[in-house]
């Protein structure tokens, strides 16, 4: 069976949400897509490559949102609010995302999966620096604050809202899963 690297990192996001991020691992991909270890490991030589992998992806995802809104005009209100929109919709359509990020133990696992965490972090506050100082600028927004405090500000609230949305939806899940567990026995 002939696997692109796309389908294996979609398989692996399916296995993260059906088992938690700790089976994740190059033999139960295997197990699971039918694969030989010759196979897979053309495309990851470790199980940390395959998170390695989505965490680039969420970093390809949001460097290429904040490009589309940078090549349309916006007021900065309008910036703000479709950021976020955007940001929202992206970890709505792939919840993976969510799972790797605020799994505990990935400081564990590998510093570059964390580099590019931060290194993404990095592009949404810097972009989110330039739409309040515009609209500082532009008297928009009025606040007092620094901007540099109330993008802080801004993206913990929303690493928070998006944090909550994780946890109900895995207490979901796991609901779930005692529902049909204790509904075999």
């Amino acid at each position: 069976m002939n696997k692109n690297k796309e389908d294996l990192i979609e398989a692996a996001g399916r296995l993260i949400l059906q088992s938690e991020i700790n089976s994740l691992s190059i033999e139960e991909l295997e197990m699971r897509l039918g694969l030989t270890h010759e196979e897979l490991s053309m495309h990851f030589s470790r199980d940390n490559d395959i998170l390695l992998t989505l965490v680039i992806s969420l970093e390809t995802s949001i460097l290429q949102l904040i490009d589309n809104m940078a090549n349309i005009s916006l007021t900065p209100d309008e910036a703000l609010q479709t950021l976020f929109k955007d940001l929202y919709r992206l970890f709505e359509q792939k919840p993976i995302f969510l799972s790797v990020i605020f799994d505990k133990h990935l400081e564990e696992r590998n510093s570059e999966i964390l580099v590019t965490i931060k290194r993404t972090k990095k592009s949404v506050e810097s972009f989110l620096l330039q739409i309040i100082n515009k609209g500082k600028n532009e008297n928009i927004f009025q606040a007092e604050l620094k901007s540099r405090y109330l993008v802080n500000r801004i993206l913990v609230s929303f690493r928070q809202h998006m944090n909550e949305k994780w946890v109900t939806e895995s207490f979901l899940k796991n609901i779930e899963h005692l529902k049909s567990s204790s509904s075999e026995d």
